[in-house]
């Protein structure tokens, strides 16, 4: 199992949002600790409402039938989706930049119902997806199974990538999954903590978040969180 590489908050802020400057400055420039800090743009929705925003969500397929079971209970978004399908929930917003962090809490995930047409046992999984547009032909994802390991992957013009190398998985019981952005960089994260980073060219810098399952998993999401750069 491959451990992850903590990067502190201040580091990782730092990384995302501070300009693209060169450390020696001229003498005209104000020392570091005068500057001020990078204006940052965050999002936050942790599901305390007696159902989903409407305002902020709307449920999406980008693959098979749509349905399935979704409620909010207790500070939770609990979603099953349907058999084959790729079906959860959107914002409706669209966000904008090429500097990003976007993280979601999972309290929960489990397996599939079982299907007759399907030999042996499918995983249940939790999907923390940036879309670049409204078909899924290019997305980043961001995946935590019922086994408690991780798959990274990228899909350019409908072609998908495996990116991590199957050796990444965790014994957290609710996880924090986080993709960071850096221009054609993306980082994989868990709790904080760098699993792996990959460079994708030439991503829209417009996307939208989606949480689903694969098929019928239930998965169950404590918080969302998008911070971009202004």
């Amino acid at each position: 199992m491959k451990s992850f590489r903590r990067l502190s908050s201040s580091v990782l802020a730092a990384c995302l949002l501070a300009a693209c400057a060169a450390l020696a400055q001229t003498p005209a420039q104000p020392p570091p600790q005068q500057q001020a800090a990078p204006a940052v743009d965050e999002w936050i929705d942790n599901f305390d409402g007696k159902a989903l925003d409407a305002e902020r969500w709307e449920q999406f397929s980008f693959q098979g039938v749509s349905g399935g079971k979704l409620k909010v209970e207790e500070g939770r978004l609990h979603m099953r989706g349907m058999g084959g399908s790729r079906s959860g929930v959107r914002t409706k917003r669209s966000f904008t930049g090429e500097r990003f962090i976007v993280e979601g809490t999972i309290t929960k995930v489990e397996m599939p119902l079982p299907d007759p047409n399907e030999k042996g046992e499918s995983l249940g999984t939790a999907v923390l997806t940036i879309m670049f547009d409204g078909s899924g032909r290019n997305r980043i994802e961001w995946i935590w199974t019922s086994e408690g390991t991780f798959e990274a992957w990228s899909v350019v013009d409908g072609a998908g990538e495996r990116l991590d190398n199957r050796k990444l998985a965790t014994r957290i019981k609710n996880p924090t999954l986080g993709i960071v952005r850096r221009g054609d960089e993306f980082l994989f994260m868990l709790n904080g903590q760098e699993g792996l980073s990959k460079t994708i060219k030439n991503m829209p810098r417009n996307f939208r978040v989606m949480l689903y399952g694969w098929s019928s998993s239930e998965n169950h999401w404590d918080s969302v969180r998008v911070v971009t750069a202004k």
